[in-house]
């Protein structure tokens, strides 16, 4: 227990806004089951009316500081895809099932095997591969010829 009086003000000021912000997500914890009851029932006419307020409860608890705004991105996101769903299935009548049919499937007999035919060595391969190495001796003949260039160190002067 706090032995100054700002702080036992403080208790008391804290107590007081956290019987507040239990009511606000009481409120809100509410509206979300009434929510989630509709679209289990897949009663799209209440789904349409909840929809909003829900919204609406969700942004007023992060503007009152109740839940963080990525816990309310969370929760909207679940509600509108939960909406969704249900509005979709509404606009789409029900089909009677309807039996799967088999489609008939065709054996591929295999046929003769073709067996790849081997490249025969050409001209271009055998100049190409020649073309390389000469290119390797030339460039290792003017990395020798090169000379050897160092760094030359500044010498800064203090005054």
């Amino acid at each position: 227990m706090p032995n100054i009086k700002s702080a036992k003000k403080r208790v008391e000021v804290s107590e007081k806004n956290r019987a507040v912000n239990r009511s606000y997500k009481t409120e809100l914890a509410t509206a979300l089951k009434k929510y989630n009851a509709a679209v289990s029932k897949g009663d799209a006419e209440l789904v349409k009316k909840l929809y909003p307020v829900t919204v609406s409860l969700i942004d007023e608890s992060v503007t009152r500081g109740v839940i963080h705004k990525n816990k309310a991105d969370r929760k909207k996101a679940d509600v509108s895809s939960k909406y969704i769903a249900v509005a979709t299935k509404a606009k789409k009548p029900a089909k009677a099932a309807e039996p799967k049919k088999e489609v008939a499937t065709e054996e591929i007999k295999p046929e003769a095997e073709e067996k790849p035919a081997k490249k025969p060595a050409t001209k271009t391969t055998k100049t190409a591969t020649k073309t390389t190495k000469a290119a390797t001796k030339t460039t290792k003949a003017t990395t020798e010829e090169r000379p050897k260039t160092t760094r030359a160190k500044k010498t800064t002067e203090t005054k």
